[in-house]
């Protein structure tokens, strides 16, 4: 009786298993009939172009040069000349210079403290050294 229950167990779950997989092979071709009715319906679309009026025609076609007039217009502002940007690009190079200066000023003057700094340590050093001896002679007198 083990021995039927276990046959009988075993091919319930290889039955399951072969559904799940159907399930997954139907579920796929069922997007595939999806996908391709899609493009069913885009093809019939592009192939049938909408028939226009004269008048409509007219429209459109004024509508469209209108548009096509506009962006040359655009792009024929942008590529002239602007006197605008001359001065802008003046002031940039004048705001350059200007912080290369300061740069180069701070520099300097970075320099100078240190060299300055220096002399003071060397003075204080001097300095020092002039009170030891004069110690050192008011000691011995």
């Amino acid at each position: 009786m083990d021995l039927i229950k276990e046959i009988n167990e075993k091919y319930q779950a290889l039955e399951a298993e072969i559904d799940k997989k159907l399930e997954k092979v139907q579920a796929e071709e069922q997007k595939l009939e999806r996908q391709q009715e899609r493009i069913a319906e885009k093809s019939t679309a592009v192939q049938s172009p909408k028939v226009l009026s004269y008048e409509e025609a007219l429209q459109r076609n004024a509508n469209t040069l209108k548009s096509l007039e506009i962006a040359k217009a655009r792009l024929r502002s942008r590529s002239t000349y602007s006197p605008v940007e001359k001065l802008l690009q003046r002031a940039l190079e004048n705001y350059k210079r200007e912080l290369e200066s300061l740069n180069k000023q701070s520099r300097e003057d970075f320099k100078q403290d240190e060299k300055g700094e220096d002399n003071l340590i060397m003075q204080s050093v001097l300095d020092a050294n002039c009170i030891r001896k004069k110690t050192g002679e008011s000691h011995r007198n």
